[in-house]
């Protein structure tokens, strides 16, 4: 009997030495094993992080992006500075309708500051200029002559005033007075 107590002794110890062995430290050995498999999980985040950008930048060296902006002239920021040509008389014409209407319109050109070629070409053309859009407004009905449609008919002067210029182009037209009255 006394092999017997003694393997049952043996049995025992053996017991308390495996419930020591699965106590680490002050930490359980399961919670020792979520937490290295937690670290070796997010070392191997890290490292495909690292090299899908490290392989990223090396692709894209040296390339242009692949979307661009539109810049349009109402998103480029701050306008130019023109000098203004402001000896255009004023222009009084009748509409192309059934039943006219008197238009009055004072235009001003701009063209870039200090081009001189421009101004005395301006000067010397005031004439045409003046006949040009005297005929011009006189072959547009009321219903074209409405303010939603004014920097197209500011864009249509500017093109037509080009077409005759020789030594440069001016870049702007504005309206000082514009009056479409009805009788």
């Amino acid at each position: 009997m006394s092999d017997e107590e003694q393997s049952f002794d043996d049995g025992l110890a053996a017991e308390e030495d495996l419930s020591v062995s699965n106590k680490v430290g002050f930490l359980p050995a399961a919670l020792m094993k979520i937490l290295k498999w937690a670290a070796i999980a997010i070392g191997a985040v890290i490292f495909i992080v690292t090299v899908v950008i490290l392989t990223m930048q090396f692709i894209n060296r040296g390339a242009q992006p692949q979307t661009y902006v539109a810049v349009t002239e109402e998103y480029e920021g701050t306008t130019p500075t023109y000098e203004y040509y402001d000896n255009i008389p004023e222009i009084r014409g009748r509409t192309a309708d059934k039943t006219p209407a008197t238009v009055i319109v004072k235009v001003n050109v701009g063209y870039d500051m200090g081009d001189k070629e421009v101004q005395s070409e301006l000067i010397a053309r005031t004439p045409k200029l003046r006949d040009m859009l005297r005929n011009y407004f006189t072959k547009k009905t009321m219903a074209e002559l409405q303010p939603q449609y004014e920097e197209q008919l500011k864009e249509e002067i500017k093109e037509m005033i080009n077409r005759i210029m020789s030594n440069g182009k001016i870049r702007e037209v504005i309206f000082l007075e514009f009056n479409v009255v009805e009788f």
